[in-house]
């Protein structure tokens, strides 16, 4: 199963986990949430992150929310190349 990662264009700690996934090569599903729509405050987006804020990572049955725990998920889930 693919990753899935929930943005919002323009988002500053959604770029650094995009930038991470495509220095470390990993394969992931692009999910941009539109910040116009409200997206980021529609139930099922609720039910990844209660606080309603991206970016969120998916992987499997696991969820990741904040930039910097995101960035720690995937420095352990594929050290190499190293982001850290």
């Amino acid at each position: 199963m693919s990753m899935e990662l929930y943005w919002i264009s323009g988002s500053a700690p959604a770029w650094r986990v995009l930038l991470a996934l495509e220095l470390k090569g990993l394969s992931y599903d692009s999910k941009i949430l539109q910040a116009a729509n409200g997206d980021q405050k529609a139930p099922a987006f609720l039910e990844l992150n209660p606080r309603g804020q991206v970016p969120v990572l998916t992987d499997g049955n696991v969820t990741v929310c904040e930039s910097s725990a995101i960035l720690l998920y995937l420095e352990r889930h594929t050290p190499t190349p190293a982001l850290f």
